[in-house]
């Protein structure tokens, strides 16, 4: 009978260097996010906007809101993220195969929630600068 090609996930092997790898490469996408909130703060705050735009005010605020909540999101994702490998390092502790998968399943769920986070992050940045590029002031004269 031929033996299957599948290969059962180890803590002893090379995975876990994949798995810390994409744990890094994570914490370098949430952080890089972190960044970018905070220029949109402070874009969608600026005195940047032309005048007499209606519910330009509202529709910031809106903006406003769902950057708060991406921020928010952010620092949570970026502390799982943090603890992350923590648990990574201590599936090297695991006695049973058991233990192992646990670890690996909760590694691919966290995956699933920073791709989600980035995937909305991307689309709430893609609609703001749609909204806001046609209502920038051309000069700094202008009221």
């Amino acid at each position: 009978m031929p033996r299957s090609t599948m290969k059962k996930f180890s803590a002893n092997e090379k995975e876990i260097a994949q798995l810390l790898k994409e744990n890094e490469e994570w914490k370098d996408q949430l952080s890089y996010a972190a960044e970018e909130i905070h220029f949109l703060e402070k874009f969608l705050d600026a005195d940047i906007f032309q005048k007499n735009i209606l519910n330009l005010y509202e529709k910031l605020q809106v903006y406003a809101g769902q950057l708060e909540n991406f921020k928010s999101d952010n620092i949570e994702l970026s502390m799982e993220v943090h603890n992350n490998r923590y648990d990574i390092e201590g599936m090297l502790e695991c006695e049973d195969i058991g233990c192992e998968i646990f670890y690996h399943d909760e590694h691919l769920k966290l995956e699933q929630r920073v791709l989600d986070f980035l995937k909305n992050f991307s689309h709430f940045k893609l609609e703001v600068f749609s909204y806001s590029a046609g209502l920038l002031r051309k000069s700094s004269k202008e009221h």
